[in-house]
């Protein structure tokens, strides 16, 4: 499955942040470190920095990946609008070819969900979760080396990209009755990734799965250690200053195997939240002073910088988490206002022209309402050449728990 090579570490140096000397401020003053406390103001700043959400950045796709710790991509849309939303004049066309070429990859990573990562990251993001993965036999307590063997014998037939039922249809024989539930181990245990289609974007809604060895040439996976180290520090660079319950959340690896991890980085800067809470950060981590200006964000359905904490209040304020996350776990497009999530956006179509709908969780001011309509035509013209109308699907789902008013859906860019 796997394969191990020497430690990796090295890469792990210093952290360069895009717009870091725009972002950074004086470090809290306090004669203890472990007494600095952080507001939660400054905290909120601090995710958005780097996320690239208070200010979009030049740099290329693939290093925006690493830098926000890889974007979810359940919808194939979502990684396209999260890089839309955080850099200057992004080209869909280049993370097509950063795809296509191998640099990027989809696959199952983080809390056994879909990540879009940089094929670096994914040689050691996969080492470092495996174990998290594969502990999701426990419900399912299947027999260890049948899995193990099926796991070998898909990956052995995807050396091409395969759709999910030829590789169901070829292990059938040897899973016998336990067709459903050992396929889906297999799949959680397998180093597949998502082979790239003719489709909008990159990927469709049924994939196309193929071995990781095959398709990255067998490039050598990180080991364990060295592939749990660099976890932590891209979760840090991405989302830090945090505690290890947030890393714990964010990973979905428990905080007993973060922790000899997160012991091993030197010189860990040592903060407290308002609560009271442990954080840690990366040494010299842009860390904005709180007052800096935030402007109107459109982020995509799934967007990590809400899902990556476990108290998630950092940007999605509790009164709306039930707003945003549906009952079957879908995480809906939101809209930023002063960097906390106000609403949700969805794109209509109104005597069939695309336009765009706001739902908004309080009264919005005329001047956001102005830039947030301005952000609304800017999407519009993103994704009109490739799917004028993403996620409409989403907006008439049964697992809503609740719909806000709609506002400020007039035709755009008309």
């Amino acid at each position: 499955m796997v394969s191990a090579v020497p430690d990796r570490g090295e890469r792990d140096g210093p952290v360069r942040w895009p717009n870091a000397q725009r972002s950074r401020a004086r470090r809290p003053s306090g004669s203890d470190p472990l007494k600095r406390t952080l507001s939660a103001r400054q905290l909120n700043r601090a995710t958005l920095a780097r996320q690239l959400l208070l200010e979009r950045s030049s740099i290329s796709p693939t290093d925006a990946l690493e830098t926000v710790g890889g974007l979810q991509a359940q919808e194939p849309a979502s990684p396209y609008v999260g890089l839309w939303t955080r850099l200057t004049d992004f080209d869909p066309a280049t993370l097509d070819l950063a795809i296509r070429e191998r640099r990027a990859v989809k696959a199952t990573l983080m809390r056994a969900t879909l990540h879009l990562v940089t094929t670096d990251d994914y040689l050691h993001l996969l080492p470092a979760v495996l174990p998290m993965l594969q502990g999701q036999n426990a419900r399912h307590r299947a027999p260890v080396p049948e899995i193990e063997a099926l796991t070998r014998r898909a990956i052995e037939f995807s050396s091409e990209p395969r759709s999910m039922t030829e590789l169901r249809e070829h292990l059938a024989p040897e899973a016998r009755d336990n067709g459903d539930a050992f396929w889906w181990l297999v799949k959680i245990y397998a180093p597949f990734v998502h082979a790239p289609a003719e489709t909008s974007w990159s990927y469709g809604r049924r994939p196309l799965l193929v071995g990781a060895p095959t398709w990255l040439k067998e490039q050598a996976f990180a080991d364990g250690s060295a592939g749990l180290d660099h976890l932590v520090r891209r979760y840090l660079a991405a989302f830090g200053p945090a505690s290890l319950a947030d890393m714990s959340q964010w990973s979905g690896l428990t905080i007993a195997r973060l922790r000899p991890a997160v012991e091993r980085i030197p010189e860990l800067e040592q903060y407290t939240d308002e609560g009271g809470r442990a954080l840690v950060d990366l040494p010299g981590a842009p860390l904005p002073d709180g007052d800096e200006e935030a402007p109107v964000r459109l982020l995509p359905m799934w967007d990590s910088s809400l899902l990556a904490y476990a108290k998630r209040d950092r940007v999605l304020p509790d009164a709306w988490r039930k707003v945003v996350i549906a009952r079957n776990g879908d995480v809906l497009p939101t809209f930023l206002v002063d960097g906390y999530v106000a609403g949700l956006w969805w794109i209509e179509l109104n005597a069939r022209r695309p336009r765009m709908a706001f739902e908004s969780f309080d009264k919005v001011p005329t001047r956001t309402m102005n830039a947030l309509e301005d952000e609304g035509e800017r999407m519009l013209a993103f994704l009109a050449p490739r799917e004028p109308t993403a996620y409409a699907r989403y907006r008439r789902s049964r697992a809503r728990r609740y719909v806000p008013p709609t506002l400020g859906c007039g035709p755009i860019g008309s």
